[in-house]
């Protein structure tokens, strides 16, 4: 799959500004996550084209602190409106991307509301079970929280081995388990990604920012070094090293949807 990120960038540079003015607070709930679940994905578009055109580090993180902060404004919106959340895997990338830039407050915020039911119509098992357990992993770094319960449905849920090991190894902080851990879902990853690449029905815009980077896999290495295991210096695929560096701009809770509230921090 030929992807023109120049192309990817300017589409969604202009589709989130519009996006933004005609979302209604007191529209139809359905129409209301899906706006505000393609504004994540411009954002997450706009970080992954200046992350890979031109290696700005800064305007990478900014951007996907941009899809989290509406993300979690549309959690804190439903919840007040008494209205079902959206799956907890459709705010996997807005979490993982968060994480990825480092912000803690903003990533505990959004992991604190994530839906803890799984939505058996929306999304499989295993989904659900792993965007609860990164939560988990946020709450449990930043706010010392136990994720006992969510690694215990993980185990029960995973296909692979390596998806509970990971966490069990940022719990642990083991270096040696993580490393083997971290290896063995980056190839499951590369797996994924590479039949994705190749499939005729995948879709350009949902698909272009993770062609070349994974968000999980950023996050997960941001775990590692907050929770202070020893990462070898290997350079991963998907994880390139201009996604690693400190976040040093502070977020300014902008371009986000009138709905929710602004960050408390």
């Amino acid at each position: 799959m030929d992807i023109d990120f120049a192309l990817l960038r300017e589409n969604a540079g202009a589709t989130a500004p519009v996006l933004i003015t005609h979302i209604d607070p007191e529209g139809e709930r359905d129409s209301l996550v899906e706006h505000v679940r393609e504004l994540c994905r411009c954002f997450v578009n706009i970080a992954a084209a200046t992350l890979l055109l031109e290696g700005r580090s800064q305007l990478f993180f900014l951007n996907l602190c941009r899809a989290t902060e509406n993300w979690r404004r549309l959690l804190v919106h439903l919840e007040r409106r008494s209205q079902r959340p959206p799956p907890a895997s459709w705010g996997l990338t807005p979490l993982a991307g968060v994480i990825a830039a480092g912000h803690w407050s903003l990533a505990a915020e959004l992991a604190e509301r994530l839906p803890s039911q799984w939505q058996k119509e929306e999304e499989y098992a295993v989904e659900s079970a792993w965007a609860s357990t990164l939560g988990a992993l946020v709450l449990h770094t930043h706010l010392n929280v136990n994720p006992g319960p969510q690694l215990d449905r993980l185990v029960h849920t995973a296909r692979e081995d390596c998806w509970p090991a990971l966490a069990r190894a940022l719990v642990d902080a083991d270096s040696p388990a993580f490393a083997s851990a971290f290896a063995a879902a980056l190839a499951v990853h590369e797996a994924h990604i590479e039949a994705r690449a190749r499939s005729f029905t995948t879709r350009q815009e949902h698909f272009a920012a993770h062609r070349y980077l994974w968000f999980e896999g950023l996050a997960l290495l941001r775990l590692a070094r907050k929770r202070g295991l020893d990462i070898p210096n290997v350079r991963y695929r998907y994880c390139p090293p201009l996604a690693q560096v400190p976040m040093t701009e502070r977020y300014q809770n902008d371009w986000v949807a009138p709905i929710g509230e602004a960050t408390r921090s």
